[in-house]
């Protein structure tokens, strides 16, 4: 699907108080078209089953900015439908996004009801990727950084199962905390570096290499994009989720990648990483960073890069950091 893809480019304006719809071009078992109501507006009509309660219909009651979700009864056609629209025309290509999405997810079910549950449920992942400041989905370096930091995840977990309510607990990335990863006395700050990028590291705050507790560390990630052999963002998801034992787990582990903005679409499956290399420091009170007791009164918010070829003398092995 091209970014000049658009379904409502050929659709007129209906008349007053009715839609102007065309059916989508899908192999789907239940109607669905795109429509334009009578002041342009775009939007996705999923027909449901009318077998479905009042009470299960309040499940649609869901408030995503710039966005209506309603059920409708189409009385000349004797159908109940699921209605999205789009009410800011400027957010258009994110609301395409969201409308693909919802289209394969009716794909995928099975039974009219289930389709109702399943786009409500799918909605909601949607309402907190869009909720935030941030309205669009991550950019390039979001991904890459979420990325390293679920790559850094994998390894604690292959290196210790017995351990995993304590990893995924001590996520601290999505929540915009102090530090990426939190356990016990230590912290850990994850960092990587990937093109054309160089021998530095972006540090976003005064606090970043700062801590209270016994040990800090920063681990680095270089990657490489590669066509064939890497892994996408999406499939080290799917790679954690099947390494989870406790369903506990995986519920707090979705409810952390929401908080991260992430939700799982094919603009995800690309780029795809290789680790050709990762470096780990400890965070030392000689250590070359900017920290809050070393500012001067009045200045807040800063922001650096840090040269790995300046912090050498500060690496060491990279087991240390797993074993602790």
């Amino acid at each position: 699907m091209t970014s000049n893809y658009n379904p409502w480019a050929d659709i007129p304006f209906a008349v007053t108080g009715q839609f102007s719809r065309r059916r989508v071009n899908t192999e789907a078992n239940f109607a669905l078209f795109w429509f334009r109501d009578d002041a342009g507006r775009p939007g996705l009509l999923i027909e449901i089953s009318r077998l479905i309660s009042q009470d299960s219909l309040q499940e649609a009651k869901i408030n995503i900015r710039d966005i209506a979700v309603d059920v409708i009864e189409v009385a000349q056609e004797s159908i109940r439908a699921l209605i999205i629209k789009l009410e800011d025309t400027q957010n258009q290509d994110v609301f395409l996004k969201l409308c693909l999405d919802l289209i394969e997810h009716v794909k995928a079910s099975e039974q009219n009801q289930d389709t109702f549950h399943a786009i409500c449920k799918r909605l909601k992942k949607w309402q907190s990727l869009l909720s935030g400041k941030a309205r669009n989905l991550l950019s390039a370096n979001e991904v890459q950084g979420l990325y390293a930091e679920l790559y850094f995840l994998t390894e604690i977990l292959e290196s210790d199962r017995s351990r995993e309510s304590t990893v995924i607990q001590g996520w601290k990335g999505p929540q915009k905390t102090q530090h990426d990863f939190i356990w016990d006395d230590m912290a850990i700050e994850i960092k990587s570096i990937a093109g054309d990028q160089r021998g530095k590291v972006r540090i976003t705050s005064e606090d970043q290499l700062d801590t209270h507790l016994e040990r800090l560390y920063l681990r680095v990630y270089f990657l490489s994009e590669v066509h064939d052999g890497g892994e996408s963002l999406n499939a080290i998801v799917k790679r954690i989720i099947n390494q989870l034992t406790y369903r506990e787990n995986r519920e707090l582990f979705e409810l952390k990648l929401e908080s991260a903005r992430y939700i799982d679409i094919p603009d995800y499956d690309l780029p795809m990483f290789w680790v050709k290399d990762c470096r780990t420091y400890l965070v030392l009170d000689d250590f070359p960073c900017i920290t809050r007791k070393t500012l001067p009164e009045g200045i807040e918010a800063v922001a650096y890069d840090l040269v790995l070829a300046g912090i050498d003398r500060f690496r060491i092995s990279g087991m240390e950091v797993m074993e602790k």
